[in-house]
């Protein structure tokens, strides 16, 4: 989590898509940043497998829940989730407007796959006509929280393959005029 942020705010909006960024970032800096983080995250499941050792059934470890990770990061779960963290509270017609491509049952069924894993809240307001709205639950905002890192390091790796090498001369779209 980005320093400044306290563990209980909600994720900003995430990052723009990947922009070609210039030849000198600080790749090694930012190489160090992903490495450091990647072996926190280790740490942190070997922590909870720990923690959870004593209280899981002997035997055969159990089986991983792929339905959850199908339904958390199959086909349009992650466009709705990260909608969903950019407008923390939309209704229905919005969030389908903001989805270009979905259709209005796919997008019901998708809402209703994430309302039962507990990743969004439905909350119906009371008012003529009745209009519903969406939001992450506290569950969701930890997975759009714990994506964020994820999605950065796509990014910034896109970004990477697409900046100049080191002492290029600047292409003709991209020279001064």
């Amino acid at each position: 989590m980005p320093s400044g942020r306290s563990a209980r705010a909600k994720p900003s909006a995430p990052p723009p898509s990947a922009s070609p960024l210039p030849a000198e970032a600080p790749w090694g800096e930012i190489d160090q940043a992903f490495r450091e983080f990647r072996e926190s995250a280790v740490r942190l499941v070997e922590r909870v497998n720990d923690l959870l050792a004593p209280h899981a059934p002997r035997g055969s470890p159990a089986p991983k829940d792929i339905r959850l990770v199908r339904a958390v990061f199959g086909k349009w779960s992650t466009e709705v989730l990260v909608a969903l963290h950019s407008a923390p509270s939309v209704g229905f017609e919005e969030l389908r407007r903001s989805l270009p491509g979905i259709s209005p049952r796919v997008l019901s069924l998708k809402l209703k796959g994430l309302e039962q894993h507990g990743m969004v809240r439905r909350e119906i307001l009371d008012s003529r006509p009745p209009r519903v709205r969406y939001t992450l639950t506290e569950r969701g905002w930890t997975v759009a929280w714990l994506s964020d890192p994820v999605l950065l390091f796509l990014e910034q790796s896109e970004a990477r393959e697409a900046a100049p090498p080191v002492g290029a001369a600047p292409s003709p779209a991209q020279s001064p005029r």
